[in-house]
C-alpha cells in the first residue's frame, strides 16, 4: 500500500525533516506520532514511546471529518438529499415545537456548521439521547445557513443519521463502504453515547496510519489503488471553502474557510482536525500529507505551533525533483528520532530542598478537590510517589524526576466504552508522570492521561516555613475534574 522510502528521494531534506522534529520539541509540542509521505511514499515516520504503530489512537473531532465522508456515500446511494431538513429525519425524537430557524435547518447547514442551535452541555444535560437534547433543549439563535458557529452535537446529530438510515454502527458502515476494501481500519473502534449511538463528533479510535490512509484516499477524491468506491464531486466540494469561518479576523492555521466538516488551510490545502492535536493536513497542489496525534489540551497555540511550522519547514522547502541521497544527514536524521519518547518536564533545579520535603505529610485545609491531605516519598534519585487522600480514599501516584514513570491513574468513577457514563468496577486510565523542582521550594508535577480518553493536570507545590501552597490546572473533558483547583496545607508529620 505505502512504502517507507528517504526524503530526498521525494523532494525534502532529511534536513528539513530534522529541524521540524526538533522544532517541535523547543516548541513544548506533545506528540504521540508523526507521519509525512508524499504520493504514496512515507518519507517520516515516527513514534514517541510508549506510542507506536499499532497504538489505536482517539482522534476528538477529527471524527467529524469521517462522518461527512459518510454522509457523502449515503447522498450517493440515494438516501438522503443535502437539502433535507435534518428534523424531517428525526420527527420521533421533537417533543415540541421547533424554532423557525431550528425547523429549516438543513444537512448542508450542518456540514457546513452554519447551523441555528444552542444546546447545553450534554455530559451535564441529564438527557442520554444527544439527538434528542439538540431538538428539544436547543435554541434557534439565528438563521442557518448563515453564521459559521461550531456545533460539535451537531455532527454528532449526522452521526446518528447515517445510523438511523443504515441500521448499522457509524464504523461498520464506513468500513463496508470503504475500509475494508481499503485493508484498513481492521483494528479500529468508535466509543458510544449512553443511548447506544456511536460518538460521531468526538470518538473514533484509529491507527496513524489508518489516519493517513483516509487522508489518501480523500485526496485521491474518492479512488484508492485506481479503483473508485466514492463518487468524486461530493469529495471536491466537501474539501473546498464552502464558509467563512475566520470570524475573529485573524489568519490563524484553521481559518482558511470549511468545508463539510472538512477545514481549509493555507496553500489550497484541507485537513481533519481533532482536539488536543489529532490532525491530518492535505496539501494536493504539492502532493504532501502530515499525520500526527498528541496530546496539547491547554496549549492553545500548539495546533498553530505544529501546523505552520510543517507549512514553513517542509512544505515551503520542497523539490519538484528528486534531491541527490545524503547519507550523512540521514544518519543524523535517524539517530536524532530513533528513541523518540513521551514529553515530561525538564530542566529543573537541584535543590537541597528535596531532602527537607521528602516524606512530610501536609494537611490541607478545605479545598475544590477534597484532598484531605499529601506528601511527595523520593524513593531514588530519579523517581518517587506522590501520596494523598482525597473523598474516594488513600491514592499514589508514581512519577520520574525529569522523565516520564508509567503506571494507572488512580482516580475511579471514570468513563470507559460509553462516553458520560461512570465506570463502577475499579477502571482506571494509564498515565505518566514526571516531577521537577522548578526553584528551591518549588516543586511541579505533570500527569498525563494516556488511554482512550486524554487529558492532563499540573500540580504546583510552593513551599514556606511549615506549609506548602497548591494549585493545579487540568485540561480535560468530561473528567480530572478533582485535579483543578486551589489548596493550602500545613505540614503534619513523617511518613
Amino acid at each position: 500500500m505505502f512504502r517507507n522510502v528517504s526524503p530526498e528521494s521525494v523532494g525534502v531534506k532529511s534536513e528539513n525533516v530534522l529541524e521540524y522534529i526538533k522544532y517541535l520539541e523547543r516548541r513544548g509540542i506533545v506528540m504521540h506520532s508523526i507521519i509525512m509521505m508524499r504520493g504514496n511514499d512515507i518519507f517520516a515516520e515516527y513514534y514517541y514511546k510508549p506510542f507506536d504503530k499499532d497504538f489505536v489512537h482517539r482522534q476528538y473531532s477529527q471524527t467529524k471529518s469521517y462522518v461527512s465522508v459518510a454522509i457523502g456515500l449515503l447522498e450517493e446511494e440515494g438516501k438522503l438529499k443535502l437539502s433535507d431538513t435534518i428534523a424531517s429525519h428525526f420527527p420521533e425524537r421533537i417533543d415540541k415545537e421547533l424554532s423557525p430557524f431550528l425547523k429549516e435547518q438543513t444537512i448542508e447547514d450542518m456540514l457546513k456548521m452554519e447551523t441555528a442551535a444552542s444546546y447545553p452541555n450534554w455530559f451535564t444535560s441529564g438527557d442520554p439521547d444527544r439527538v434528542h437534547m439538540y431538538f428539544n433543549n436547543g435554541a434557534g439563535l439565528h438563521p442557518s445557513g448563515t453564521l459559521w458557529w461550531y456545533d460539535s452535537t451537531g455532527s454528532h446529530v449526522l452521526g446518528a443519521l447515517v445510523e438511523k438510515l443504515t441500521g448499522k454502527n457509524l464504523l461498520d458502515y464506513l468500513k463496508e463502504k470503504l475500509f475494508n476494501k481499503m485493508g484498513t481500519f481492521s483494528t479500529a473502534e468508535i466509543l458510544k453515547t449512553p443511548n447506544g449511538e456511536a460518538w460521531g463528533d468526538s470518538a473514533l479510535l484509529c491507527t496513524p496510519r489508518d489516519m493517513l490512509s483516509f487522508a489518501r484516499f480523500v485526496m485521491n477524491y474518492g479512488t484508492w489503488e485506481n479503483e473508485r468506491l466514492m463518487n468524486e464531486a461530493y469529495l471536491r466540494k466537501a474539501t473546498s471553502k464552502l464558509s467563512d469561518n475566520n470570524l475573529e479576523g485573524f489568519t490563524a492555521c484553521d481559518s482558511h474557510g470549511y468545508g463539510y466538516q472538512i477545514w481549509r488551510t493555507e496553500q489550497n490545502g484541507f485537513a481533519f482536525l481533532g482536539m488536543g492535536g489529532q490532525d491530518t493536513v492535505c496539501v494536493p497542489e504539492k502532493d504532501i500529507i502530515l499525520v500526527y496525534n498528541g496530546d496539547n489540551q491547554g496549549y492553545p497555540e500548539a495546533r498553530n505551533i505544529t501546523m505552520n511550522g510543517f507549512f514553513d519547514i517542509i512544505v515551503n522547502n520542497l523539490s519538484d525533483s528528486k534531491l541527490h541521497e545524503n547519507k550523512e544527514a540521514e544518519k543524523r536524521l535517524q539517530e536524532a528520532t530513533e528513541n523518540l519518547s513521551l514529553a515530561y518536564l525538564k530542566n529543573g533545579v537541584e535543590s537541597s530542598f528535596k531532602n527537607e520535603v521528602n516524606g512530610k505529610v501536609f494537611l490541607a485545609k478545605e479545598n475544590p478537590m477534597g484532598i484531605k491531605k499529601f506528601a511527595l516519598v523520593f524513593t531514588s534519585e530519579d523517581e518517587g510517589v506522590f501520596k494523598y487522600e482525597n473523598r474516594q480514599g488513600e491514592k499514589e501516584i508514581k512519577f520520574g524526576i525529569g522523565k516520564n514513570v508509567f503506571g494507572k491513574f488512580p482516580e475511579l468513577g471514570y468513563s470507559n466504552e460509553i462516553g458520560g457514563v461512570r465506570t463502577t468496577n475499579g477502571f482506571m486510565y494509564n498515565c505518566a508522570a514526571s516531577l521537577i523542582f522548578s526553584e528551591e521550594k518549588k516543586i511541579k508535577l505533570k500527569v498525563q492521561i494516556i488511554d482512550k480518553y486524554f487529558g492532563n493536570f499540573t500540580a504546583t507545590f510552593a513551599y514556606k516555613n511549615n506549609s506548602c501552597a497548591v494549585r493545579m490546572i487540568k485540561t480535560a473533558e468530561d473528567f480530572l475534574e478533582k485535579y483543578h483547583g486551589e489548596l493550602y496545607s500545613e505540614w503534619e508529620e513523617i511518613i
